[in-house]
């Protein structure tokens, strides 16, 4: 088992063990937001023939315009003429339809019968993409603009990865579920409900465990279970040095343990190994904590960074603490301005206080040992809510 290892060395590891995704077909209105499995190569051109982008005529362009003759009218659908244009004669067009043979230009329907002749308006067979030609890339998130790319090369449903099935089991004794009395030292758990948030975001499946007491025998009685029915388990707590911190513990002991602890800040203490052959991944019990480990480790292995943020470069207005020999992930209030990206920080930076991660809307990317002054510019994760 490796400690204390950096980000970059986390991400690695968990590189190292990927899923075993099942290919599944999905409709195309059922696609948005799943991530491409196969490569998509176009059944068709695009367009699939020579056609009017406006309403006007399909005329050649060396006729003298005084001398052109109307002879018919081709709507959108229709089949093509086969016949080429004889000099002189034009068909009057509508957006859509074939080119006729021999038209090489058309005339906006607003500059009338004899106006200027204009080839840039004929679209062009395949310009767009052209048979066999690759539309999507395995890898690629499913947005409508795709979904709308593979119905006009010829799709109806989509290769996608299968959903994962994540269980999550938040654990401490301190945890009272939402709408029940709360007793003294006790606390509401809301990990359960953002992870599966998370989850649900990153295109898998969560499944929620009750709240788990701080009892060893019950906790591996849990663990057995999931570990048979699903594909990746997350714990909440229980990761650190404490007496109660039975998710290290057991996995150390009983589990195979591939890293503990990752130099960031906040949520230095995670743990990623296996239980019974299924993955598990050990997130710290602080609410900030658990959130941010999930953004930086779990969104790169299990889905589509793209889904959950964008990497931009911030002005900030306020300034910001680094963590010595630590990755630190601030909360920041990214507002776009016409000079640029600007941060601020709205509220404290404590682990436990979730509700920085409602008013801010960033995480940044500050280097080990550094602090951002008044006016410099950090790196930052701008979340995507």
């Amino acid at each position: 088992m490796e400690t204390l290892v950096s980000v970059k060395r986390a991400q690695e590891l968990l590189a190292t063990h990927p899923f075993k995704w099942v290919t599944e077909e999905v409709s195309l209105s059922l696609a948005q937001g799943r991530i491409l499995a196969e490569d998509v190569f176009a059944k068709c051109d695009d367009p699939a023939f020579d056609n009017s982008s406006i309403d006007g005529w399909a005329v050649k362009s060396t006729d003298l315009a005084k001398s052109r003759i109307e002879v018919g009218t081709i709507f959108a659908g229709t089949k093509p003429i086969m016949a080429p244009i004889k000099p002189n004669e034009i068909y009057r067009i509508m957006t859509g339809a074939p080119i006729p043979p021999g038209a090489n230009a058309l005339v906006m329907i607003e500059d009338g019968i004899h106006g200027l002749a204009r080839q840039e308006y004929i679209r062009k067979k395949g310009e767009n993409i052209s048979i066999g030609e690759r539309a999507l890339s395995k890898g690629d998130i499913i947005t409508p603009a795709s979904c709308a790319l593979a119905a006009t090369v010829g799709y109806s449903t989509l290769p996608v990865r299968s959903k994962l099935r994540i269980a999550i089991i938040p654990t401490g004794d301190e945890l009272t579920q939402p709408g029940l009395p709360l007793e003294p030292g006790k606390i509401y758990e809301s990990n359960s409900v953002a992870l599966a948030s998370l989850v649900r975001k990153a295109g898998a499946e969560p499944i929620v465990i009750k709240p788990t007491l701080d009892d060893k025998e019950s906790l591996h009685d849990i663990l057995d279970r999931c570990a048979k029915e699903v594909d990746l388990i997350l714990t909440s707590g229980g990761v650190s040095m404490g007496e109660k911190d039975f998710i290290r513990s057991s996995l150390i002991d009983r589990g195979d343990a591939i890293f503990w602890k990752v130099l960031m800040r906040p949520g230095g203490p995670p743990i990623f190994g296996y239980w019974n052959g299924t993955p598990i991944f050990g997130l710290p019990g602080n609410p900030v904590s658990s959130q941010t480990v999930f953004h930086l480790l779990l969104v790169p292995w299990i889905t589509h960074p793209d889904i959950f943020h964008r990497k931009v470069i911030v002005k900030m207005e306020d300034p910001l603490r680094g963590a010595p020999n630590r990755l630190c992930l601030r909360r920041i209030q990214i507002t776009p301005t016409d000079n640029g990206l600007i941060g601020r920080t709205l509220t404290h930076q404590g682990s436990g206080n979730v509700r920085s991660m409602v008013l801010n809307n960033a995480l940044t990317l500050i280097p080990p040992g550094v602090d951002i002054a008044i006016g410099e510019s950090v790196e930052a994760m701008w979340l995507i809510v």
